[in-house]
Formats: structure tokens, C-alpha cells, sequence
């Protein structure tokens, strides 16, 4: 009897020793249970009302709704005041516009954040730029212009999108083209303001193709973001599934999450959208701005051979008249700013009417013509040789005196003078008379200098002609 009485005894105590490593099993379960939730709960509290502070500015439903979240998970709200927020979230979320955005159309809340204060700087600065351009144009242009300047400038007002700003530049080249084929001003100065244009636009070109990688790395930023929040809720989920006591918590918080979740994937595929569509207007702005940019390269080459037709001499090639003009214009304001001297040649062909007479016009343009042929390489890049009229021409010679200018004269008469033609068996030959000058005190315009000049060519025609005099 004793020794039965000492076995159940012995089990009963075995039954204890159980029971007490079981409740010191559930006891270190329930701690790290409570350390997990405690842990999760700090997380949770930490991370989501930062995140919901972002999404409740907008002043919209969902955003109100985010701040109520936000201001109960910091307050240890309980749960059923958790719960019923989350369906408002829920309710509001359903309402709210997240797709694309369609125009005229209010914007939602996620698009709200796709469209956010850089981007509609970006825009600000490209529209302030274009404007620039604008405002130069109007200060440099005809007024038969100013309606067109000003129908760009309402344009740039209304854009909303990067794109539309391709047809601000169109609009533009357009306008420029149409006043390279238009205008009658000196085409030099019309090459310089197209230089400056283009300058100009092309600097806009480099901050329009900076917006575009600034739309990717936007779009990069928010994939990151995302990725992130994505692992946080995978995270939560999987943590929760393990504290089996907090079963009740876990639904609500689950229940939530994937609320957030399905409007993050709408989100995501907004998103790709975005990006798409901004690869596609790269594409198209760098396809357009390539041929724009071949058309004004196009039309200021045409503008630079007309400046070159316009200046030179059809017969002999060399300047004529209105650059020789030009040309003494320069150096004359130079000598009465800074007193940089300057001499004048004035170089007239002897007997040339009764080459033309003798031998008839043909012979006496190819004596001009060999008479320019002659010269040009005796002279420096910086002198200017120019058909004055007839048989009359003019070497405009800088920084140089007259001992300087008479030495140069002197090798154009010597290499002049050996020119010889054969018409009909017969021996052409051609010789020059120059007059030299260089400017002086007292001359005020460029015709001081030229009326010496001429004299000296009389009097070395009345001299004997084929030599050079200074006056």
C-alpha cells in the first residue's frame, strides 16, 4: 500500500516538474512574444505617422483621414478607434482619384504628390527662359513681329506639361526664319543676333533635358520608397503571424495594410505610366530639337554666303563698295577713340579705257581681274582690298604708316606691271598708278583720307603714270 502510495506520489510530482517547464516554455514565449509586439509596436509607431504626416497635406479626405491615423497611433489609441479610422482611410481611398490624370480633370491625391513643387519648378524655369528669349526677340525685332511674340508668350502661360514647349520653340525657329528671308540689315549684325538666339536656345535645350533626367530619378526615388514600405508591410505581416495572442490586433493592422498595399500598386503602375511617357517625349524632343536644330544651322549658312554675296565684287571677288565702306567706317572710329593710325591705297588702272576700246570689255575685265589676283597676297589677312568702282580700287591697311603703306604699294605696282595678255597675236599689258595716305590729326571722316589719297593717284598720272606718290 505504502510502496503504491509512493508511485503516484512519484508521478504526480513528475506531472508537477511538466507542468512547470511548460509554464516556463509559455512564460519565455509570451516575453519574446510581448518583445516582438513591443519591438513592432515602437516600429510601427515610428515610421507610420512620418509617413502618414506626408499623405494628409493635401487637405483631401484621405489626407485628413492619414492625419487622424497618425495623431491616434501617437496617442496609444485602442484599437476600435484604430479600426474605425481605418475605415475611413478605406472609404476615402475608394472615392479618391488615384489613376491618370485626365485633363481638365481634379487632380487626386497621388497625383498630387507625381506633380510636386520641383517638377512645377522645373517647369517655372523653362517658361521664364523661353520668355527671355522672348523679351530679347521684341527688344531686337520689327514691330510687325511684336503679335506673333506676343501670341508665344500667351502660350507659355498656359503650359502645364514639358512637352507642350515644343511648340514654343516651332514657333520660334519659325519666327526666325522668317526674319532671316525678310530683313534688309546688315547681315553681319543679322549672323551675330542668330549666334546669340541660338546660344540662347540651346542653353534652354541642356535644362529641358536636365528636367527629364530629373523626372527619372523622381520616378527612381519613389520605386526606392516604395520597395521599402513594400518590405516594412511584408515584414509586419510575417511578425504578426507569429504572436498568435495578439490575433485580434494583427486582423485590424493587416486589414489596413492592405488597404495601403493595393493603393501602392495602383500607385506603382501610375508610376510606370509617367515613365513612359517621359521616355517617349525625350525621344520626341530629341528627334525635333535635331531637326530644328539642322534647319537654323541651314538657314544661317544661307544668311552668312548672302551677308558674302552682298559684300563682294561679282567681277574680280574682291569687297566692294558698301564692305569698303563698312570696313573705313571701323578704322575711323577706332583712329578717334584710341588713335590707332591707318593708311589708305588707292590703286587705278592706267589707259583702261583704251584697253576696252582696243581689245574690247572682255580683255578689260580679265586685266581687272588679274589686277586683284595680283594684289590679294601681297597684302595681310587684317588689309582689306576692295573694287572702289571701275577701274579704281582701295587696300585698306591698319596699324600702319605710310613708309609701311609706300613699300606694299611699291611691290603692287612692280607685280602689277609684269601682267601681260596676248590678244590676237598682240601683247596686253596693264600697269597701275597708286596714291597713298595715312590718317592724320585733324581728319575727321573717312573721306579726309580718301580725297588725299585720290590726289596722289592724279598726280602720279600726271607724273608719268605705272608709280606711287604719297599725299
Amino acid at each position: 500500500m505504502a510502496e503504491q502510495r509512493d508511485d503516484k506520489t512519484d508521478q504526480l510530482q513528475a506531472e508537477i516538474i511538466k507542468l512547470r517547464t511548460q509554464k516556463d516554455r509559455l512564460l519565455k514565449e509570451l516575453d519574446a512574444v510581448e518583445a516582438q509586439y513591443g519591438n513592432l509596436d515602437s516600429l510601427y509607431r515610428r515610421y507610420f505617422p512620418i509617413i502618414l504626416d506626408v499623405l494628409s497635406r493635401d487637405g483631401t479626405a484621405l489626407g485628413n483621414a492619414c492625419n487622424q491615423l497618425g495623431a491616434a497611433m501617437r496617442k496609444k489609441a485602442s484599437p476600435a478607434k484604430i479600426e474605425y479610422i481605418f475605415g475611413q482611410i478605406k472609404t476615402a481611398m475608394i472615392q479618391e482619384d488615384i489613376g491618370p490624370a485626365v485633363a481638365k480633370k481634379k487632380k487626386g491625391f497621388f497625383s498630387s504628390l507625381r506633380k510636386n513643387s520641383s517638377e512645377n519648378q522645373v517647369l517655372d524655369n523653362l517658361r521664364q527662359s523661353y520668355q527671355d528669349v522672348v523679351n530679347y526677340l521684341k527688344s531686337n525685332l520689327d514691330k510687325k513681329y511684336t503679335g506673333k511674340l506676343e501670341s508665344i508668350t500667351s502660350n507659355l502661360i498656359k503650359i502645364e506639361e514639358i512637352q507642350e514647349f515644343e511648340e514654343v520653340r516651332e514657333n520660334i525657329f519659325s519666327l526666325i526664319f522668317n526674319y532671316i528671308s525678310e530683313t534688309n540689315q546688315d547681315r553681319e549684325k543679322v549672323n551675330a543676333f542668330i549666334r546669340d538666339i541660338v546660344a540662347r536656345i540651346f542653353e534652354i535645350e541642356k535644362r529641358l533635358a536636365s528636367s527629364y533626367e530629373h523626372t527619372s530619378s523622381l520616378l527612381s526615388s519613389n520605386q526606392g520608397f516604395e520597395s521599402i514600405l513594400n518590405n516594412e508591410m511584408v515584414g509586419i505581416k510575417n511578425s504578426f503571424d507569429a504572436a498568435e495572442s495578439l490575433d485580434d490586433l494583427r486582423v485590424k493592422i493587416s486589414t489596413g495594410l492592405s488597404s495601403i498595399e493595393k493603393a501602392l500598386q495602383k500607385k506603382q503602375k501610375v508610376d510606370q505610366a509617367i515613365s513612359r511617357l517621359a521616355k517617349k517625349s525625350k525621344t520626341s524632343f530629341t528627334s525635333g530639337f535635331a531637326k530644328l536644330k539642322q534647319e537654323l544651322q541651314a538657314a544661317t549658312k544661307y544668311s552668312e554666303a548672302l551677308e558674302k554675296k552682298l559684300n563682294e565684287d561679282q567681277l574680280t571677288g574682291a569687297k566692294n563698295r558698301r564692305a569698303y565702306d563698312k570696313k573705313i567706317g571701323e578704322e575711323m572710329d577706332r583712329f578717334l577713340r584710341y588713335k590707332n593710325i591707318f593708311s589708305l591705297l588707292v590703286i587705278d588702272a592706267d589707259k583702261f579705257k583704251n584697253i576696252n576700246d582696243t581689245y574690247g570689255h572682255a580683255i578689260g575685265d580679265r586685266c581687272l581681274q588679274e589686277i586683284i589676283k595680283r594684289t590679294q597676297p601681297l597684302l595681310r589677312k587684317s588689309d582689306m582690298l576692295a573694287r572702289y568702282g571701275g577701274e579704281e580700287f582701295a587696300v585698306i591697311m591698319p596699324e600702319t604708316d605710310t613708309k609701311g603703306a609706300m613699300k606694299v604699294a611699291e611691290k603692287i605696282r612692280q607685280t602689277i606691271e609684269k601682267i601681260e595678255f596676248l590678244y590676237k597675236e598682240q601683247a596686253v599689258r596693264v600697269t597701275v598708278s597708286i596714291g597713298v595716305s595715312c590718317i592724320k590729326e585733324g581728319d575727321t571722316s573717312p573721306t579726309d583720307l580718301f580725297e588725299r589719297a585720290d590726289m596722289a593717284v592724279y598726280k602720279a598720272k600726271e607724273n608719268g603714270r605705272n608709280q606711287v606718290m604719297a599725299q
